[in-house]
């Protein structure tokens, strides 16, 4: 590891110019309003060598440096105060498909591009990424080094899975590429450092002819928590990959059975009916699934791409998605909701609440090797997540449901967890490896989980 750069170290000098926006003191906050910070400058680069410069000079971007995308992040991860916030947005072009080293087709991006811009950009050529997203702001570059989930129909169910080549600057300011081929475990390791090893500018990501997709959508009903539990290992066997909202505290699961169905980008018209449903979808999300109605139709054929949807930046006092994230192993299946059934019930009649609901992803996970930390890390099988969702994320009672259901859900159940998509951890729960951080990027929030 490479000693940490200083203001002695590195003379500030001989950094060029940064030419992006710079701004001083200015408070910045999440999508949903909940979490701000103010660091001492906020900078969007527009090339690579500003980025480098940012790196470099550290009187001019102190210390740390935090890279962001859309700040979507539902946890502190944005926080930098008195720090360097980096918005990458600018970084967005799409520089086109190509064949890597292994005879792959993948496709060259900046790490500020949004998954809907580079899922319509591979529409309109006839091609996709495998991972089939659902937040059509998030940047490449945030996920290929973070979190994510989906229900895909083949392959692991996370962005970075896809990710075979990066580019970033280092703490000192250097240019670096990492890939799969040439550089194995440290590639992988990288990919799991939630940007804490260096700033990413540009990524390969597999890329493949498209497929058209097909759901079926239902809602049901149910006596016990066990039957539910049941129902969703059923309903998964009967597809080739399934989505679930599960209304946990009613007994009630809204159902998106997905299969694949064939080549091609375009579905055939009239798509009215796929059309209606990708709206109440996007809006159901948008607002933390509270008082929207959901149609369920059936059979509806359409791309990867349709469904990447895009969401406006709430008001403070509008409804907005909040939720926390919890990775457990298939064969937990039935346990996991049977005891959050017995929690959500008793903190229920003890406060009048209970969530929304429950998101439910289920995820392939790969060769250990490929993934050595944090979430689907525990070698080949299937995770699913079972995620709490609230309308209000300033609602005291859902922060404190939050905050119990942790020690539940990671102290008994053992769940898995995130630092930028579970809300409320305490120290010991998440260990980062120190070698996935460097001083330079690792803001407090980051270092409390550094072992």
């Amino acid at each position: 590891m490479a000693p940490a750069c200083t203001p002695d170290s590195c003379p500030d000098s001989d950094a060029p110019p940064v030419h992006g926006l710079i701004a001083e003191g200015r408070r910045y906050s999440n999508w949903g309003g909940h979490r701000a910070t103010t660091p001492a400058v906020y900078v969007e680069p527009i090339s690579y060598a500003d980025v480098q410069s940012i790196a470099r000079n550290h009187r001019r971007f102190p210390t740390p440096v935090n890279p962001v995308g859309s700040m979507l992040s539902v946890t502190d991860a944005i926080v930098n105060d008195g720090g360097t916030l980096v918005c990458l947005r600018k970084l967005d072009s799409i520089l086109g498909i190509e064949t890597d080293a292994l005879g792959r087709d993948v496709i060259r991006v900046q790490a500020g591009c949004r998954l809907k811009k580079l899922n319509m950009w591979l529409k309109e050529r006839e091609r996709e990424i495998p991972f089939q997203a659902e937040i059509g702001e998030a940047t490449v570059g945030s996920v290929a080094v973070g979190d994510t989930k989906e229900s895909s129909l083949d392959g692991p169910g996370f962005f970075s899975a896809h990710v075979v080549e990066l580019t970033y600057v280092d703490d000192m300011g250097e240019l670096r590429t990492i890939s799969d081929h040439a550089d194995g475990a440290d590639f992988y390791e990288f990919k799991c450092s939630f940007g804490l090893m260096g700033i990413v500018v540009e990524c390969c990501v597999e890329t493949r002819p498209a497929r058209l997709c097909r759901s079926d959508v239902s809602l049901e009903t149910y006596e016990t928590p066990q039957q539910l539990a049941r129902s969703l290992l059923e309903r998964r066997g009967q597809c080739d990959a399934l989505l679930a909202i599960v209304f946990l505290d009613k007994l009630v699961s809204f159902y998106d059975q997905r299969y694949a169905a064939g080549s091609g980008s375009l579905a055939p018209f009239p798509q009215s009916e796929c059309e209606e449903f990708r709206i109440a979808k996007r809006l159901a999300i948008q607002r933390g699934f509270d008082g929207v109605a959901t149609p369920q139709p059936k059979g509806i054929l359409y791309s990867r791409a349709d469904f990447v949807n895009e969401y406006w930046r709430p008001c403070k006092d509008e409804k907005r998605l909040d939720f926390q994230y919890y990775e457990h192993d298939i064969s937990k299946l039935e346990r996991v909701i049977a005891e959050s059934y017995d929690f959500t019930k008793a903190f229920a009649a003890e406060t009048g609440f209970a969530p929304g609901g429950w998101a439910t992803y289920f995820v392939n996970r790969p060769p250990r090797a490929q993934k050595p930390f944090g979430l689907y890390s525990d070698g080949p099988g299937v995770s699913f997540s079972f995620d709490p969702f609230c309308s209000d994320p300033c609602a005291p009672q859902w922060q404190d449901f939050s905050r119990r259901y942790n020690r539940l859900a990671i102290d008994a159940l053992g769940a898995r967890v995130s630092p930028i998509q579970t809300q409320w951890l305490e120290k010991g729960d998440i260990a980062i490896p120190k070698r996935l951080a460097r001083s330079r990027f690792t803001t407090r929030y980051f270092g409390e989980f550094l072992e």
